[in-house]
């Protein structure tokens, strides 16, 4: 069984990855959107603002959890 720690260290490497993903997912939206083109992301059709797509609101999420799992890890940690 894992302890606390490393329980938390699997949590903040999943969330590090989704967060790598979902920023990447949002960066080629916006590349798009600034090039005048659709391109195959998780949104079907581009709005007029990138940054109200759900590529957006997600990387928002995913970096707001990251954030909130290493307070965690550092106050697991006593850091």
């Amino acid at each position: 069984m894992l302890d606390i720690t490393s329980t938390i260290y699997i949590l903040v490497s999943v969330l590090a990855g989704g967060t790598l993903f979902a920023w990447f997912q949002f960066y080629m939206e916006y590349r798009g959107y600034c090039k005048g083109c659709s391109t195959n992301t998780c949104s079907p059709k581009l709005r007029k603002n990138p940054f109200m797509s759900k590529c957006f609101v997600g990387a928002v999420f995913f970096t707001l959890a990251l954030g909130l799992a290493l307070r965690l890890l550092y106050g697991v940690e006593g850091i």
